[in-house]
């Protein structure tokens, strides 16, 4: 555990091989299949407080209350609290639980893109201005096998830095908001301001290996930053960082998903 912690907080990503048995890949699938639909459907999320889970238990959806149970013991039981724990360095709570499909498409899933940019909005007012702090660490974990141009998520190495500094700069007044949810809004943002970056990250290499990355990915469909994953396997990351789903061409894919973050109170 110390390494996938610590390799989320240095790299902003680790990819966990083996994570579930087949035997637990193919229990869940069979708990979760009422319940498989494309990403963004109701019906793909689960109660994460057991409060929550009484009131389905209460509205006698039974299909539901046993998936939302199984989904928290494993939580429980592969230590996800405590990983995210030790990630944050303080207690984080599980915000958000689901599970979805996305079928089988020559289509990328998501391009590449950074989560905490207000959806790309051409303009924020300052009441919703992020903290920088307060940002999620997500658990994908695989029901299909992934690949290149199939469905992996892929992640620019480091990027989640990169894009903490230029929240820190909106809140902090230093930078002006423009949009960036993209990578190539991002780009332009960040050269525009380069002085700031440049010196946030003085005697560090994050910031020119950043940029190299970024314009190779910019600029041509590459796969560098895919990666293969088998049923079962999964990855923890670092939501801030530059990151895209990529293409499912071979198969459909399907995944677990757990959010946690720190309590709003409880950030610096």
């Amino acid at each position: 555990m110390y390494i996938a912690h610590q390799e989320v907080i240095e790299k902003g990503i680790y990819k966990f091989k083996k994570f579930l048995t087949l035997q637990e890949v193919e229990k869940l699938k069979k708990i979760l299949s009422p319940f498989l639909k494309e990403k963004g459907n109701p019906e793909t999320h689960f109660p994460t407080s057991f409060k929550k889970i009484i009131y389905k238990l209460l509205k006698f959806e039974f299909r539901k209350l046993i998936a939302s149970l199984a989904l928290k013991k494993l939580a429980k039981k592969k230590n996800l609290k405590y990983i995210s724990n030790k990630i944050f360095k303080k207690s984080s709570y599980n915000n958000m639980t689901d599970c979805y499909f996305s079928p089988k498409s020559n289509i990328n899933i998501l391009p590449w893109h950074v989560d905490l940019a207000y959806g790309g909005k051409k303009e924020v007012s300052f009441q919703e201005i992020y903290n920088p702090d307060a940002f999620s660490i997500k658990f994908f974990i695989y029901l299909t096998p992934v690949g290149p141009n199939n469905g992996c998520t892929s992640y620019i190495p480091e990027s989640h830095k990169i894009t903490y500094a230029l929240r820190k700069g909106i809140k902090n007044n230093i930078l002006n908001y423009e949009p960036h949810w993209s990578l190539e809004q991002l780009l332009n943002f960040i050269k525009k301001n380069i002085q700031y970056f440049e010196d946030y990250f003085k005697g560090t290499d994050i910031l020119s290996n950043f940029l190299k990355n970024a314009e190779e990915l910019n600029s041509l469909n590459t796969t560098k930053f895919d990666f293969f994953m088998e049923a079962g396997d999964a990855i923890i990351f670092d939501e801030g960082g530059v990151h895209k789903g990529s293409m499912p061409m071979q198969n459909d894919r399907v995944v677990i998903r757990y959010h946690f973050k720190v309590k709003e109170e409880h950030l610096n």
